[in-house]
């Protein structure tokens, strides 16, 4: 193999970022605690006991009065999500609320992809 193949091969794997999803519990007053899923392509996901479950789509990155980094998650629903990424405190604020919840946050875990099958009504009957 010649060394522009080899430098091109190393290129391309330094080029291509990792997509590993990863998830992450918070517990907040006010609400049952919630499974943060991020997924690619940002894609962040809420679960709560109760069936409950809120998508959205992206970060927005900001910066508060004191200069700290923060990114803060929209979620369909209202509800934001904030961390500080300076002191990785994690705050929510409720649909409705302009008021910062503090949270407690687990530390953050690799998740797995799952495979769904694929779903067909047409064996169903509509009548």
């Amino acid at each position: 193999m010649s060394y522009s193949a080899l430098a091109a091969c190393l290129l391309a794997f330094i080029l291509v970022p990792a997509h590993a999803d990863s998830e992450f519990q918070i517990t907040c007053p006010g609400r049952a605690t919630m499974t943060i899923s991020r997924a690619q392509y940002g894609l962040t996901t809420a679960m709560w006991p109760g069936h409950h479950f809120q998508i959205a789509s992206g970060r927005q990155r900001s910066q508060i009065n004191g200069g700290d980094r923060v990114t803060i998650t929209r979620f369909r629903n209202g509800d934001q999500l904030i961390v500080d990424k300076s002191s990785d405190e994690t705050f929510f604020a409720f649909n409705n609320s302009s008021e910062l919840v503090p949270c407690a946050r687990s530390s953050d875990r690799e998740s797995e992809a799952i495979s769904l099958e694929r779903y067909s009504d047409a064996t169903k009957d509509h009548s």
